[in-house]
C-alpha cells in the first residue's frame, strides 16, 4: 500500500487543468496468443510521463529508472529468451485529456503489451488502460492506481494518508515537539495528507497549534510564519511542493523562528546542492531504502548498491532521481511478473501473476509487498517508512534502528515501533 504520494501539486492549485475522460470502446484481453507487443525474440511496451509540462522535473525521470532496468536484464538474455523494448515514450505534458490521448494511441496504434513507466500528476488514462486490461506500471499520487487489478503504483496501488499518520507521530515525539504546525495547499492532492496527520494526532494526544490547509501556491507565507510564532511551534509538518517548502523555510528564517521541519516532498540532491544552508535539519520521510544507504551501510543493502551501479553505468544522469527510483521498481515489478508467467504469455497471465506476488521489495530496495492485497486496504499493517535529515548540506539516515535498519515500522493506531516484516531490507 501506498502512505502517501508526492506533493506535485503546481498546476492542481492554480486549477489549470480539467478532468480527462474517453468513450474509446473496450478491448480487453482474452489472454490469446494474439497479445499486442509479444514476439518470439521480443516484447514492446511503452511509457507515460509529464516529459515537457509543468512540474516535469518530479515525474520525466521515472523512463530513465525503467530504459536502465531493461539495459541490466537484457544484458543478461531477456526474460526467458524474450528482449525488452521501451519502444513507445509518450508525453502528456501534465495533461490529463492529453493522458488520455497518448495512452490510446500506445493501447489502438502501437500495440504495446504493458506501460511501464507512468509518471505523471494527472493520470487521466487510467480507467482506459484498467478497461482494456493493460498492465501497467508507475508512480502513484492519485487514487486512479484504484481502477483495476492491472494497474500497479510502485508502493501498491491503495492510496490511503492514514496509514501515515503514525510515523508522523512518531518524527513529532523524536523531536519532542510541543506545539505542532500544519501547512498545506488549498486541494485536496495536498491536504488529504496533512489533514489526515492532524486527526491522528489528536487522538494521539500531540497538540497540533497552527494550521493552514487553503494556503496559496506562490502566496507570501509570512503570515502564517508570524502565527507559527505567536503559537510557539516548535514543529512544522509541510504537505507542500518543494518551491512551496522553500519559501517557508525562508520566511522562517527571515522571521527569527527556529523550528524543525518534516517535508513530504523535498528529497532530491539537485534542490539539496541549490538550498543546501536553507534545508539544514529537515527531515524528509520516505518509502524506500534512502540512497545514502548505500555508503552508510553497505553490507546490509546490496540491493541500493546494485541500482546505484546499473544506474552509474547506463542513466548516470538519474542515479539519484528519487523517480527514476521508482521506474527501476516498476521494471522491476513487470519482469518479475513476466518470469513467473514463462514463455506462454499473455496481458492476462502477467496481471495475474503480479497479483500472486506476496513479498515484492524490488529487488531490496522497500518493505515486502504483498499484490494479493495491495489494490485495497491492507489492514493494520506494520506500515514502514525510511528518513532522511539534512545534515552539513548531505541527507544522512536518521532513526535508524538496531545499528542499521532505516525502516522504522507500525501497526495501526500506535506510534510506539513494532519489528518489520520477514524480507525487509536491513531488517
Amino acid at each position: 500500500m501506498a502512505l502517501k504520494a508526492r506533493v506535485v501539486l503546481a498546476c492542481l492549485a492554480l486549477g489549470a487543468v480539467a478532468t480527462g475522460c474517453t468513450n474509446a470502446k473496450v478491448h480487453t484481453s482474452s489472454g490469446g496468443t494474439t497479445d499486442p507487443g509479444v514476439t518470439s525474440s521480443s516484447i514492446t511496451v511503452g511509457s507515460l510521463a509529464n516529459i515537457t509540462g509543468i512540474l516535469s522535473s518530479d515525474f520525466a525521470p521515472i523512463t530513465a529508472g525503467v530504459k536502465a532496468y531493461f539495459s541490466v536484464v537484457n544484458a543478461q538474455g531477456g526474460v526467458n529468451g524474450r528482449k525488452l523494448d521501451l519502444a513507445y515514450q509518450k508525453d502528456d505534458q501534465g495533461n490529463p485529456t492529453t493522458d488520455v490521448s497518448v495512452a490510446q494511441q500506445l493501447v489502438e496504434q502501437d500495440h504495446v503489451f504493458a506501460v511501464v513507466g507512468v509518471g505523471t500528476p494527472f493520470f487521466g488514462s487510467a480507467k482506459y488502460l484498467a478497461q482494456q486490461g493493460v498492465p501497467t506500471f508507475g508512480y502513484q499520487v492519485s487514487a486512479d492506481w484504484e481502477d483495476g487489478p492491472s494497474l500497479f503504483g510502485t508502493y501498491g496501488s491503495f492510496l490511503d494518508y492514514s496509514k501515515g499518520v503514525m510515523s508522523d507521530a512518531y518524527v513529532a515525539e523524536q523531536l519532542h515537539a510541543a506545539s505542532v504546525g500544519f501547512v498545506a495547499y488549498g486541494v485536496p492532492q495536498s491536504a488529504a495528507a496533512c489533514q489526515a496527520a492532524i486527526q491522528g494526532f489528536a487522538s494521539f494526544g500531540i497538540p497540533v497549534s497552527f494550521q493552514d490547509l487553503s494556503f496559496g501556491y506562490g502566496a507570501d507565507p509570512t503570515g502564517d510564519v508570524l502565527q507559527m510564532k505567536s503559537h510557539h511551534v516548535d514543529a512544522l509538518f509541510t504537505c507542500l511542493d518543494i518551491s512551496g517548502n522553500i519559501a517557508f523555510t525562508r520566511a522562517l528564517s527571515q522571521n527569527g523562528l527556529s523550528l524543525h521541519q518534516v517535508w513530504l516532498n523535498g528529497y532530491d540532491r539537485s534542490t539539496l546542492q541549490t538550498y543546501g544552508s536553507l534545508m539544514d535539519g529537515v527531515i524528509l520521510e520516505v518509502q524506500h531504502v534512502p540512497f545514502e544507504a548505500a555508503d552508510a551501510f553497505p553490507s546490509a543493502y546490496p540491493g541500493m548498491l546494485t541500482y546505484i551501479q546499473e544506474m552509474q553505468k547506463y542513466q548516470p544522469k538519474d542515479t539519484y532521481q528519487e523517480v527514476a527510483l521508482e521506474g527501476w521498481i516498476d521494471a522491476a515489478t513487470f519482469v518479475a511478473g513476466l518470469r513467473a508467467v514463462g514463455r506462454n504469455l499473455t496481458q492476462a497471465k502477467l496481471v495475474a501473476a503480479v497479483n500472486q506476488m506476496t513479498d515484492f521489495t524490488g529487488g531490496g530496495l522497500m518493505p515486502p509487498l504483498d499484490w494479493t492485497t495491495s489494490h485495497g486496504d491492507t489492514g493494520k499493517g506494520p506500515w514502514c517508512n525510511a528518513y532522511v535529515q539534512v545534515q552539513n548540506g548531505k541527507f544522512v539516515p536518521e532513526f535508524v534502528q538496531n545499528g542499521d535498519s532505516v525502516f522504522v515500522c507500525f501497526t495501526t493506531g500506535s506510534f510506539s515501533p513494532v519489528p518489520s516484516l520477514p524480507g525487509t531490507p536491513g531488517g
